[in-house]
């Protein structure tokens, strides 16, 4: 008898879906409104870049895959009743395991920016 998971072939995951499962989980915490390409400016999207001194990618989300190990970099937009710091600490750990339970990918780390509050 086979099992279950023998190998016949190989499986690869879109990055798209890694960002949207990445995505998907940060907004299940309670007080994360959204992620920054949600903004309705485009300025404030220029002047993090320019703080950041890197782009703030269009979903809010970018991501690194080497391997099977990934990196991610969350922009999100929170409410402004909420402990930011326990916020962030929620959604990293959302995040790992969620990556780590439906895609049993190694995650390297997962920063969180507080693009908004609203």
């Amino acid at each position: 008898m086979a099992s279950a998971y023998q190998s016949i072939g190989s499986v690869r995951v879109a990055k798209q879906v890694l960002s949207t499962i990445v995505t998907h989980s940060a907004l299940q915490i309670p007080g994360v409104i959204g992620m920054a390409n949600t903004s309705p400016t485009v300025a404030m999207r220029n002047q993090w870049s320019r703080l950041l001194k890197h782009d703030i990618p269009p979903q809010g989300v970018g991501l690194t895959v080497r391997e099977n190990t990934v990196s991610a970099d969350l922009y999100l937009i929170v409410d402004a009743d909420v402990d930011i710091v326990s916020i962030g600490s929620a959604v990293q750990d959302e995040v790992a395991s969620a990556l780590e339970d439906m895609v049993g990918m190694q995650v390297q780390e997962v920063n969180i920016y507080i693009y908004d509050i609203a």
